[in-house]
């Protein structure tokens, strides 16, 4: 969830400075709600419930790892354990962030995809967060969300619990 509001602070962030630099020159201004945008993407969604069960098997192997080490006989042995457990861990957590990274990076990719796609489509001049403008601009807010929604339905790909980067260490 921590990523999530970092990365609609960062999105919030990117459109303030553009809508800095192009608001004087823009003849027809749209506004898009990204926070809107990405609570209703279903992709996004199920991007986010992956991550959550992700994280929840990465919790489950850190309480795991610790229930070995406590049962550990003798100081070599748990000082073995603490080593193995300590690199797989190590391994299972770059695997998740790289995992996240990538995952919040292809939503963020689409999001600004559509967005420019529906902003030709309304021959807009500019789209600016809906946060940072006060009054006025064309919402398009709904389109955007309805278009990615839709094509998340045409790709058909749903995103399959209990595959991925774990599975390999186990």
């Amino acid at each position: 969830m921590r990523k999530l509001k970092l990365f609609i602070s960062t999105l919030i962030c990117m459109f303030m400075l553009i809508s800095c630099a192009c608001a004087v020159s823009a003849k027809n201004t749209g506004v898009v709600d990204l926070s809107k945008v990405i609570e209703n993407y279903t992709k996004a969604q199920e991007v986010a419930a992956d991550l959550k069960l992700k994280e929840g098997e990465l919790q489950k192997f850190i309480t795991e790892a610790q229930e070995k080490i406590k049962k550990a006989e003798s100081p070599v042995e748990k000082k073995n354990l603490e080593e193995k457990l300590g690199e797989q861990f190590n391994i299972k957590r770059n695997a998740f962030a790289k995992e996240q990274s990538e995952k919040w990076q292809n939503i963020e990719n689409k999001v600004f995809e559509k967005i420019k796609k529906v902003a030709a489509e309304k021959k807009l001049d500019i789209v600016l967060n809906k946060q940072s403008v006060i009054i006025g601009g064309n919402d398009i807010t709904e389109e955007v969300i309805k278009q990615l929604n839709e094509d998340a339905k045409k790709s058909g790909k749903q995103s399959r619990k209990g595959d991925g980067i774990f599975n390999f260490l186990k």
